[in-house]
């Protein structure tokens, strides 16, 4: 035989070997899949129970599948026809259904085309295998769907118990799934990485998911004790108050917490019940915001229909302010203005309009006279430089009463003038000799002596030139804000400008006294008021007299309608006076007052506040700080360029209250429309210092000379 013809024998012979062993195992399959669907004779197959407790399908449901030999136990229910080819179509799409011959091997090609006619699918699943397969396939948690949740919020919204407690819980519960469900999405779509690109845990509101993590399935409440700060003294962290009520105008953010500071003195009474008195008193150095604070308060009463006075506006600091909210600016100096001590204003006004009011009326006559009396003593006193004896003051009211008899000319809408009063003064009669103690005229003469000269000085000079005349113009009330601007009267006279600023705050209290007759008799609405006594140390500074013509003008405020705000540098302004009668009055207008706000202070100041207000060490070392210099580098300034302001400006504490609680740091911030308004610079006539420094040595173009 030739090598050729021993090859195909070899060959042919391995093809029938390899034939035979398919078809073995084809077979084997066949069998191993017969046992595993029930097909053999050992399992029950007719409508028997097996150890499970399952029953299996009787013979008569049973349908044989073509495409195998005998009985060969793959059957099925029979389903309806679009069902099956439904689901055939299905598992064809998932898995293509695999073709067996009748005893497990591929038949020949002329049986391929039957075969493919009657393959059969996979057995479909019983139903609780399709339903655990379902929620195998099931993502994210279980949620409540919308009709769920609208009855739950019925019950809550409707409903008292535990069924709407147990309807919040769920609702709660709910809420948290949907949120924690979406972040865990999100992490898995944005990647679990933050800002800086690296792997970061899961965080809940329980922790943070993964090792390490800190995640706690229930969160125990902690356990709560209570008591004083010198019982638990070394277990109080709170050495600078945190609170910030949201009571008020806004001021700005609170400098630990960042939260935002409310506050004005109007509101911390009569709405939050936090100070029994509407009363403020500012404190700080010059150059640290003491001037913007007190405008951000009168901007803020404005916006809450409070009127503010700002009597005697020194620099001025407010005038621009009034004049942008339409309110009225009232000028007094050298030839801007004369105000007349004797006028009533708008008290006097009032007096016509009561007359159906005949009690009433003689109360606001008694109450016009005594500020009258007030307020030409103390001009008196400025004058001469001591206090007015007793039985001066007497002579003055006596003569006002003359002034004022019926049949006159004068009524409390046309009221005399200073000079009106020297002249029933100097004319004298019984009433006035009686009141001085005088037997005789020329005894008499003798002892108006000293008060004739203070009256004198009254209507000529440079005090004439202002308080010799009838008012030019007169408060009005029902304006949205008033400001009288003293800031023509110069520098150098300070006993004109304490003089004007005294007459000023008695004309205004005594409007303020009108509107709330008014509003007492039904003739007029309730006004609320804010009264600014700016740069207090002024007055006070002239001598122990003025003390106490300011106690009684601020003791003369119904304060249940009229908030008052007083502004000085330190404490030390109060405690520079002459006797220790007078000190002690002047700081009680510091102790009276319910809220203090204190901007920078030296160190010292806080030694000598510590007996009124105290400070915690962490607050003094906070208060002091303000006060530091600007850092000693850099540049100078470019023309156009900004000056930065000191690092203490505009940082402020509030405190309330005589004992050593924390108070509120605040840093007051600017609104746009307050830079653009420019209501806050106070260094206007510097603005052009920079541009002008800097042309020097420069050419028309710019370039160094």
């Amino acid at each position: 035989m030739s090598g050729r013809a021993r090859r195909d024998d070899d060959a042919s012979a391995r093809s029938r070997s390899e034939a035979d062993g398919r078809e073995r195992r084809g077979e084997q399959r066949g069998t191993d899949r017969e046992s595993a669907r029930g097909g053999s004779d050992s399992k029950p197959r007719t409508g028997e129970r097996t150890g499970e407790g399952r029953s299996r399908p009787t013979d008569a449901d049973r349908v044989h599948i073509g495409g195998r030999s005998g009985n060969s136990g793959r059957t099925r229910r029979p389903r309806p026809e679009g069902e099956a080819g439904d689901r055939t179509a299905r598992k064809r799409t998932a898995r293509p259904a695999r073709i067996e011959g009748e005893s497990g091997s591929r038949r020949g090609g002329q049986d391929k085309g039957k075969d493919t006619d009657k393959a059969k699918t996979r057995v479909p699943k019983g139903a609780a295998e399709r339903k655990k397969a379902a929620k195998k396939r099931q993502t994210g948690p279980k949620l409540l769907d919308d009709a769920t949740r609208a009855k739950l919020e019925v019950i809550v919204r409707e409903q008292n118990g535990l069924r709407a407690v147990w309807a919040t819980f769920r609702l709660h519960t709910d809420d948290l799934r949907r949120r924690n469900f979406a972040a865990r999405v999100e992490r898995i779509e944005y990647g679990s990485v933050d800002e800086f690109d690296r792997t970061t845990a899961q965080l809940t509101d329980r922790g943070y998911i993964g090792a390490g993590g800190g995640r706690m399935n229930v969160v125990g409440r902690p356990v709560e004790y209570r008591a004083t700060t010198a019982q638990v003294a070394g277990l109080w962290p709170w050495s600078v108050g945190a609170g910030a009520p949201l009571i008020g105008t806004p001021l700005g953010s609170h400098l630990h917490t960042g939260a935002p500071v409310c506050f004005d003195p109007m509101n911390w009474f009569m709405r939050g019940s936090f100070i029994t008195a509407p009363s403020l008193f500012v404190l700080g150095l010059n150059g640290f915001g003491k001037s913007s604070l007190v405008r951000r308060i009168v901007l803020g009463g404005v916006a809450q229909g409070i009127t503010p006075l700002i009597l005697a506006d020194v620099k001025p600091d407010y005038r621009k302010l009034v004049e942008l909210v339409g309110g009225q600016v009232i000028d007094l100096g050298y030839g801007h203005g004369k105000l007349n001590p004797l006028a009533a204003g708008v008290l006097g006004s009032i007096v016509p309009r009561l007359d159906d009011m005949p009690e009433l009326q003689t109360q606001v006559m008694q109450e016009m006279r005594a500020r009258q009396v007030t307020l030409v003593a103390g001009l008196v006193e400025l004058v001469r430089g001591a206090r007015v004896r007793d039985y001066e003051e007497t002579l003055i009211s006596t003569a006002l009463r003359i002034l004022y008899r019926e049949g006159s000319d004068f009524t409390p809408d046309q009221p005399p003038i200073i000079e009106d009063l020297l002249t029933v003064i100097v004319n004298g009669g019984d009433e006035l000799m009686l009141d001085a103690g005088a037997d005789n005229p020329d005894e008499y003469q003798n002892a108006i002596k000293g008060l004739r000269r203070s009256l004198r000085a009254l209507t000529q000079g440079p005090f004439g030139a202002i308080f010799n005349g009838h008012t030019t113009t007169p408060i009005d009330t029902n304006s949205t804000a008033v400001c009288i601007d003293v800031s023509h009267i110069p520098n150098g006279d300070k006993k004109l400008k304490a003089a004007v600023m005294l007459a000023c705050w008695a004309d205004g209290f005594a409007s303020v006294e009108a509107a709330h007759v008014l509003a007492d008799a039904g003739l007029g609405p309730q006004r609320y008021f804010q009264v600014v006594m700016d740069e207090l140390w002024q007055v006070l500074g002239l001598g122990d007299f003025m003390v106490d013509r300011v106690d009684e003008l601020t003791r003369l405020q119904r304060s249940i309608a009229t908030a008052l705000i007083m502004i000085s540098h330190t404490i030390k302004d109060l405690q520079s006076l002459g006797s220790e009668a007078a000190i002690s009055k002047a700081l009680g207008f510091l102790e009276r007052a319910r809220a203090k706000i204190f901007g920078a202070l030296p160190a010292e100041e806080i030694g000598r506040l510590d007996s009124i207000v105290p400070f915690t060490s962490a607050e003094e070392d906070m208060v002091t700080s303000w006060s530091a210099p600007q850092a000693l580098t850099g540049e100078a300034l470019k023309p156009g360029q900004l000056r930065p302001s000191a690092p203490g400006t505009g940082k402020f504490l509030i405190k309330i209250g005589e004992d050593r609680r924390p108070g509120i740091p605040f840093h007051m911030e600017f609104s746009p429309s307050e830079k653009e308004s420019g209501i806050h610079d106070t260094n206007q006539r510097f603005s052009e210092f920079t541009e002008t420094t800097a042309r020097r040595g420069t050419d028309d173009d710019g370039n160094p000379e």
